[in-house]
């Protein structure tokens, strides 16, 4: 059910199709991130936007990562991110890398797996003085 469309550039029926197609990707996502330890923030039905987000808290980062649509006129895409933080004397310091963007929903479709495990890799890569050298909150 749509409570309202949040987007300029497609109708509430684009959005419901899109949506819909994106409930097999969430499915994958869940499948893989799920034995990690990332947790799905809100399921693609329940959500307003069109956004498949997942979160980590291991107690000394906080992670986050998910697929996005990009609201372009005359073009459906969809952009993956990953980001890694932590906290330190009342500061956050925070690195964030889209691992694809603007891409057509097909190639998350056929490519989500890879685009998962690149992800997954980037962010196990990140320690802490990656993430204080390369911190975009300044």
């Amino acid at each position: 059910m749509l409570n309202y469309n949040i987007y300029s550039h497609i109708s509430n029926n684009e959005f419901l199709e899109i949506e819909k197609q994106l409930i097999p990707i969430q499915e994958i996502m869940i499948n893989k991130l799920s034995l990690y330890g990332w947790k799905l923030t809100n399921s693609i039905k329940e959500s307003d936007a069109l956004i498949i987000d997942f979160i980590l808290d291991d107690g000394s980062f906080i992670g986050n990562m998910g697929l996005v649509y990009i609201d372009k006129p005359d073009e459906a895409v969809f952009s993956f991110y990953v980001t890694k933080s932590y906290d330190e004397l009342e500061n956050r310091y925070f690195v964030k890398h889209f691992i694809s963007e603007n891409e057509s929903l097909i190639f998350f479709e056929q490519n989500i797996c890879f685009v998962l495990d690149e992800a997954i890799k980037l962010y196990e890569l990140w320690d802490k003085n990656y993430i204080h050298e390369n911190n975009v909150n300044f």
